[in-house]
């Protein structure tokens, strides 16, 4: 299994800078001026941009990356967004960032996770694998409790068992 956050954790920079430095431009962006206009949603980007390491934030900025909310992504049209990895909010998701808690942190990084994935070319990869490698990722984040908890809101399915169980041994350290 891939580990991203060891991946990133240990990757030098080409030229150093601050982790300030490169969130501040990647929540500049005009697709992220929904971000600001939120709070709670602030403090969910804040509190994922402190934990993850600086070379994952500057990767991101090497390819074009934003978190779009579904109502504007409808209103603007995909053909807007067709050169970058969008990340569409869904009303759902967007309302649990709205409140500013540690379960919208998870979904972010797992979103991020799976774009990431998705960069290093693990398209064959069985698509529920690729969301138990990205739970992993939040796990690494010492996000586990807020991942559960944004699991145990959806709606039973096997996915979800699964993800969980991988989850439960994420969380122990118990190699899978």
């Amino acid at each position: 299994m891939l580990n991203l956050l060891q991946k990133y954790r240990h990757r030098a920079l080409s030229r150093p800078s601050s982790k300030q430095e490169y969130v501040r431009y990647l929540l500049a962006l005009p697709e992220h001026a929904w971000i600001a206009a939120h709070p709670g949603v602030q403090r969910c980007f804040d509190e994922l941009f402190t934990r993850v390491p600086l070379a994952l934030v500057a990767d991101l900025l090497r390819h074009p990356f934003c978190f779009v909310p579904a109502a504007d992504f409808k209103e603007k049209g995909a053909a807007r967004f067709h050169m970058k990895n969008t990340i569409v909010v869904f009303p759902e998701f967007e309302q649990l960032l709205r409140k500013g808690e540690g379960a919208g942190v998870a979904f972010l990084a797992h979103e991020m996770a799976m774009v990431l994935y998705e960069l290093e070319n693990a398209a064959d990869k069985d698509p529920l694998m690729a969301e138990v490698e990205a739970d992993k990722f939040v796990c690494d984040l010492g996000l586990a409790e807020e991942l559960e908890q944004l699991l145990l809101a959806q709606d039973e399915s096997d996915g979800k068992r699964l993800r969980l169980t991988y989850l439960t041994l994420n969380a122990f350290g118990i190699d899978n």
